[in-house]
């Protein structure tokens, strides 16, 4: 088996059915990058790591937590790179499930939060800089 890096600090895991299905959902519908898929012996994918600017997340095949999918998990995911409501149109146009619409929040930060294929809260999020 190859060996893959890890990334440092806190390495969110979501337990998922369907590896692939989530796998290529955030990849093709989310604009995650894949870091690997790793397969069993019979070919079943049982993990993925996928990156997001800065950010790692690691779906993993968890048969025991499967049921539970979407049970309290909430993301936040910091935007840097990428324009956000660029990447709200896209998510909109995509048909993504939108939970919350974006919006400026009296924080400073401008966020929307989408429910993905398996139910999790997502939330993204921009600081927005006041002029």
């Amino acid at each position: 088996m190859e060996e893959h890096q890890f990334p440092k600090g806190i390495l969110p895991v979501l337990p998922v059915s369907d590896i692939d299905r989530t796998a290529d959902y955030y990849i093709n519908t989310l604009q995650f990058n894949e870091k690997f898929r790793q397969k069993s012996k019979d070919g079943i994918s049982t993990d993925s790591q996928l990156s997001f600017e800065d950010s790692t997340l690691m779906i993993n095949l968890n048969s025991e937590h499967a049921e539970l999918e979407g049970g309290g998990v909430y993301l936040w995911v910091r935007l840097f790179e990428r324009n956000i409501d660029e990447y709200y149109n896209h998510l909109v146009e995509s048909e993504v499930n939108i939970v919350d619409p974006i919006r400026d929040q009296f924080w400073g930060d401008r966020s929307f939060v989408i429910k993905d294929c398996n139910n999790f809260h997502i939330a993204f999020n921009q600081l927005q800089f006041k002029q």
